[in-house]
Order: structure tokens, then C-alpha cells, then sequence
């Protein structure tokens, strides 16, 4: 069982990451769809770009978190993506899976 403050934690780091990266992400997407127009879209690039390195910041956290403590307790933690339930957009989540238990007692 992951105690309340763990949870707590490892979700606070994954909020900061967020609050660092997306206030910028959001300036350069309005940015690039007011000259969208006049660059043929590729001044969306840049936002892409962005989208992506908070995604590997993401993934990074989560797979060090995981390694701290998570794969202990027989848990791992993803990011995912996944069709949201009320629109066609796609959102990223995060999963929490339980880690299969490996027979350590069984022979060879």
C-alpha cells in the first residue's frame, strides 16, 4: 500500500512539472496560431516541439518515482493517451498498473 503522503509527493512533482511547462507551451500556441496564416503552419512547430520534451519530462519523473518506490511496492506508474469519454480529443493520463508477482519459490 502507498501511504497518503507518498501519493501526495510523487503527485506534487508531476503538478509542478506541469505548472513550470505549460504557461510557456500556451503562449507559444497562440502565438503560433495568430501567425499560422503567414507561415503556412510552421510556426505551430514550435508548440510541438514544447508538447513534447513535457511529455519526456513527465515520462522522466514518473520512471524515477517509480524506480524510488513504486517497483517496490509491486506498482508502476505511466503516462497514456487516451480518447477522452465525452469529445473526440485525445488526453494523457496516468496509469497505475500492478506489477505481476514472480514465483521466487517455484524451481527451475
Amino acid at each position: 500500500q502507498v501511504a497518503p503522503e507518498e501519493f501526495k509527493t510523487s503527485i506534487s512533482r508531476v503538478n509542478a512539472c506541469l505548472r513550470k511547462n505549460l504557461p510557456v507551451n500556451v503562449k507559444w500556441l497562440l502565438c503560433g496560431c495568430l501567425c499560422c496564416c503567414c507561415t503556412l503552419g510552421c510556426s505551430l512547430w514550435p508548440v510541438v516541439c514544447l508538447n513534447k520534451r513535457t511529455r519526456r519530462s513527465i515520462h522522466k519523473l514518473l520512471e524515477w518515482e517509480n524506480n524510488r518506490l513504486y517497483h517496490k511496492l509491486g506498482l508502476h506508474w505511466k503516462l497514456s493517451k487516451r480518447k477522452c469519454e465525452t469529445s473526440n480529443m485525445m488526453e494523457y493520463v496516468i496509469l497505475i498498473e500492478f506489477l505481476p508477482k514472480y514465483p521466487i519459490f517455484r524451481p527451475d
